[in-house]
């Protein structure tokens, strides 16, 4: 993505946030932009296409923010917990303020679901890399890395869905997300 595109999907993001995706126009972008309608058009399709560029950005951000921490830590535990956490408090961070989801979460859903499913298969190799090393380091028993990622990230849905995001503070969904991890490493480390 260019400086303007980032530039287009910021003014975007907060109009959706502020408004919802169909109350917002393109005028509306632009001027938020100080750009004129048809210099948007140079940049992106149409409002769905900087809605959907907009999702890829924080959804890519997110994982290499969840990876990054991971990467921080030598001990697979405190590297999975260090996925997981920042990629809550990524998320957290830009769905907490953020009024109008459900049209937003609806085109999604429904005319992009491979992008998320695209997304979500990196998410899980990511996890799977960080069970992976659990169970070199012998703190993870596990047969198959990939599918107990699988297992993890679907168990972790609920600390990722812009509902539940919204809907709860930050210090909740993380003492919840440790006890979790807490079962979780009591289970894995049988």
């Amino acid at each position: 993505m260019s400086d303007v595109q980032d530039t287009i999907m910021d003014a975007a993001e907060r109009r959706f946030a502020d408004y919802g995706y169909s109350k917002t126009t393109m005028a509306e972008i632009a001027a938020d932009c100080d750009m004129s309608v048809g210099n948007l058009y140079r940049h992106f399709k149409n409002k769905e296409a900087i809605a959907v560029g907009s999702i890829q950005r924080l959804l890519e951000t997110k994982l290499a923010a969840g990876i990054q921490a991971a990467q921080g830590k030598d001990d697979a535990r405190d590297a999975l917990e260090a996925f997981l956490l920042a990629r809550l408090r990524l998320g957290h961070a830009h769905y907490a303020g953020t009024r109008p989801l459900y049209d937003m979460m609806q085109l999604v859903n429904t005319r992009y679901r491979d992008l998320l499913l695209q997304y979500e298969d990196k998410v899980i190799d990511a996890l799977a890399g960080i069970v992976q090393r659990g169970v070199e380091q012998g703190c993870f028993h596990v047969c198959d890395a990939r599918q107990t990622a699988y297992d993890i990230h679907q168990a972790t849905l609920r600390y990722n869905n812009p509902i539940n995001l919204k809907n709860n503070l930050l210090p909740a969904l993380e003492a919840d997300l440790a006890r979790l991890l807490a079962l979780l490493f009591r289970g894995v480390a049988c």
